[in-house]
């Protein structure tokens, strides 16, 4: 069990750390036609949204006891991760191709979602492993 509540504060840590990403790393400030913002601050305000959601999940592990709960909160962080990673990317939302600052927080952005894909997916495994041990305990005569 401590593995898995290490995995729920990375999970955590990550989303944090995705949060408060584009003030460290900042975006670029441009505008598009018409005034209106850029592409990539549309994407960082969907990637805003999604890694909230992914914290909001990460901070629920610490407190839900089913393994059913835990391996669906698992399964939702590990499609959020993959969310942050392809938001970016040209045919969802995409970000300014001229490059620069968005770039930098793009790179960023990725290597942050893929090891939120991979605490999601080890949750999974995780629990899905405690599970199994506890079945197995189960169906053991007392001695």
């Amino acid at each position: 069990m401590k593995g898995y509540k290490a995995l729920a504060w990375n999970a955590i840590l990550i989303s944090l750390v995705l949060l408060v990403l584009p003030r460290g790393i900042p975006i670029c400030t441009g505008l598009a036609g018409a005034g209106s913002p850029m592409r990539c601050h549309y994407a960082y305000q969907a990637e805003f949204l999604v890694t909230l959601l992914a914290l909001i999940l990460a901070v629920s592990l610490l407190v839900l006891r089913t393994t059913e709960a835990q391996a669906l909160s698992g399964f939702v962080i590990l499609l959020a991760g993959i969310i942050i990673i392809i938001l970016p990317l040209p045919w969802v939302i995409g970000i300014c191709t001229h490059g620069g600052a968005c770039l930098k927080t793009a790179f960023f952005t990725t290597i942050g979602g893929s090891l939120l894909s991979l605490a999601g997916a080890a949750i999974i495994w995780l629990t899905r492993k405690n599970k199994e041990v506890k079945q197995t305990d189960e169906g053991k005569p007392n001695s």
